[in-house]
């Protein structure tokens, strides 16, 4: 049986009916392509209900914006669409996750009891292990309370280079706090 051969005229001119509000048309491209596209967003997702979601999205975004849009290959459009926005879906749901188990763990960290000596001590070490320049950096900014930008001219430095040592820092500090955390509920019981 011989491979049909996709016309990217045709396309354009079933897109340019899209265009011109031609429901039947829209109609036509959404059914030719609705059960491939979750198939192929499904791929991505391992999740059927997210996978429709996305592709029932595409369609209605592209139905809205048919206008702006200029697609000599519909079903090129749709498959870049639906790789892009799983894309977007899959890097949502990693920062949620992140946002969710960094919660997590600063709720751990703030039941710390920083009254303890024994404590502060441990915390004076961890940031004590910190490169000599992040440690001027943290302790400018949370000990002393200058700003990223004060610090950059203080230490003759780029605002950026201040910011990603900070972030560094705070890393460092978060995983040596959780240890920490661990320590602490030993030595308490």
């Amino acid at each position: 049986m011989p491979v049909k051969q996709h016309n990217i005229g045709t396309d354009a001119l079933v897109f340019e009916k899209i265009k011109n509000g031609d429901e039947k048309a829209f109609e036509k491209v959404f059914r030719d392509n609705y059960v491939h596209l979750v198939a192929f967003a499904n791929t991505f997702l391992h999740d059927i209900d997210s996978a429709e979601n996305i592709v029932q999205n595409i369609f209605v975004k592209l139905w809205e914006n048919r206008k702006q849009y200029n697609i000599s290959s519909i079903k090129g459009y749709l498959m870049i669409s639906v790789r892009n926005s799983c894309n977007n879906e899959i890097k949502r749901i990693y920062h949620e996750r992140t946002y969710q188990h960094s919660i997590e763990n600063d709720e751990m960290i703030e039941s710390i009891n920083y009254s303890d000596s024994r404590v502060m001590d441990k915390i004076s070490s961890i940031i004590n292990q910190l490169p000599e320049q992040r440690k001027k950096i943290f302790k400018l900014n949370r000990l002393e309370g200058l700003k990223y930008r004060e610090i950059a001219v203080k230490l003759n430095i780029s605002p950026k280079t201040v910011e990603i040592q900070m972030g560094k820092a705070l890393k460092f500090l978060r995983e040596n706090l959780l240890e920490l955390k661990k320590q602490v509920y030993h030595m308490l019981w």
